[in-house]
């Protein structure tokens, strides 16, 4: 079984598919879903275990339309 997550936009400098404005993905070798905050004002994207911010203002003025589809395991719970 399979999640299927559809990407509308691209930014090729930073390697980062936006699905909407509050889910991002880091496309690098596997995908990795960013995490979405507020930070003084302004939407940011941060990298799990990274203290690396990306601003959403940032990442808009490179981004491609381009339709991508990832298609992830789904996890079940183990009980």
């Amino acid at each position: 079984m399979f999640d299927e997550v559809i990407i509308r936009h691209f930014h090729p400098g930073y390697n980062i598919g936006l699905q909407d404005i509050r889910n991002a993905w880091l496309l690098h070798r596997s995908p990795v879903k960013l995490s979405t905050t507020i930070y003084r004002g302004n939407l940011i994207f941060r990298v799990p275990g990274s203290g690396k911010r990306i601003s959403y203002r940032t990442l808009k003025k490179g981004l491609v339309k381009r339709t991508i589809i990832l298609k992830l395991p789904v996890q079940f719970l183990p009980f």
